[in-house]
């Protein structure tokens, strides 16, 4: 009785194997050369740290269009700018949808801005975006909130010149960032002695962090429902305190807004705006809570770090470079004065400003 059962098997995982290699092959002729792929984990042993140089390299023998299997992730590398621009700009919707890992699924609420498919719900969130969080009156409203964080900014700069110290312009930096960006978000500061700005901050760090580390499960087809890292422990970790926490935010803000209604000359953070809608029967675009928590994820994490580290890169650039720094503190002096700027750093964050 066994041994006709292990037979089945046998002749069940062979016949499984075998139509996986045919639908693989047939697949495989439609997409551009490329190198051979070692079986389970196709191309991965032929990446290497600096990922730029060895996508050159392999365009240099398999040429500008080349395809690469990652695991079980088919994908196509564009070395030309030619092609590039063919694919971006006349077939941009075909390309338009961005791969979600496992961690990115989940800790968005499967809801994301960033991630979503070019679709109604995507051309919703890019219009409210657009009039609504960076629109002309928001940012004009949200302007003495910049002026404060970037006044604070410099004072510690220069207070730290004064007394000698050393300054760690990546964590102050992160801090302006965190704090502009959560207040116009949320109303909150994300570097403060308040625990629950605190406890924002490390979550978004987090995320930030687990969004571009490696997960073996997002690749290998066999490894999907296994957290061979502990991967999937982690982010569900991360996703349950940040949904406790922005719960508790959005009760406290609904709780606000119960008690005492905003007039419309009262200034609204994003949170506002997207409680409105929530609201709103006749919305357009019928938002649910989770809605609100993806948007407000997507938008902290992609607007903190990547600023941050723009201009701290600007500023090393600006460092090692003596005479485009000179060149650059001399227009500041001639359109904004030696000193003014610093007694009133509007000038630096107004949009009538443009360097």
């Amino acid at each position: 009785m066994e041994l006709p059962f292990l037979r089945y098997a046998a002749l069940f995982i062979v016949s499984f194997l075998i139509v996986r290699i045919l639908i693989s092959i047939r697949n495989r002729s439609k997409l551009p050369p490329g190198p051979t792929a070692l079986p389970v984990i196709g191309h991965l042993h032929l990446l290497s740290p600096f990922m730029h140089q060895t996508f050159q390299k392999l365009s240099s023998i398999h040429g500008p269009l080349m395809y690469l299997r990652l695991g079980s992730v088919d994908c196509v590398v564009v070395s030309n700018p030619e092609l590039a621009k063919e694919l971006l700009k006349y077939h941009e919707l075909t390309f338009s949808t961005r791969h979600l890992t496992a961690a990115i699924e989940h800790l968005t609420y499967n809801s994301s801005f960033a991630f979503a498919p070019y679709g109604p719900y995507w051309k919703f969130i890019k219009k409210l975006t657009t009039f609504e969080l960076l629109g002309n009156r928001t940012l004009g409203q949200t302007l003495p909130v910049r002026t404060k964080e970037l006044h604070h900014f410099i004072s510690i700069l220069l207070d730290k010149s004064k007394s000698g110290e050393t300054v760690s312009l990546t964590q102050e930096l992160l801090k302006l960032t965190n704090n502009v960006i959560s207040q116009m978000m949320l109303g909150i500061r994300c570097s403060g002695t308040v625990d629950q700005a605190d406890g924002f901050r490390t979550l978004v760090r987090e995320v930030n962090e687990i969004f571009g580390e490696f997960n073996v499960s997002d690749i290998i087809w066999f490894f999907k429902n296994i957290d061979v890292q502990g991967f999937r422990k982690r982010f569900l970790d991360i996703h349950n305190r940040y949904d406790s926490l922005l719960e508790k935010i959005m009760r406290d803000r609904e709780e606000l807004r119960k008690n005492k209604k905003l007039n419309d000359d009262d200034v609204k953070d994003f949170l506002d705006i997207m409680l409105d809608i929530f609201e709103d029967e006749h919305s357009e675009v019928q938002l649910t809570r989770n809605h609100i928590k993806a948007l407000i994820l997507d938008f902290l994490t992609a607007a903190t770090d990547t600023t941050a580290i723009a201009v701290e890169w600007t500023l090393a650039e600006l460092i090692n470079n003596p005479e485009v720094l000179r060149k650059a503190q001399q227009e500041l002096d001639q359109v904004l004065g030696k000193s003014s700027w610093y007694k009133n750093p509007t000038l630096l964050v107004s949009p009538t400003f443009k360097p």
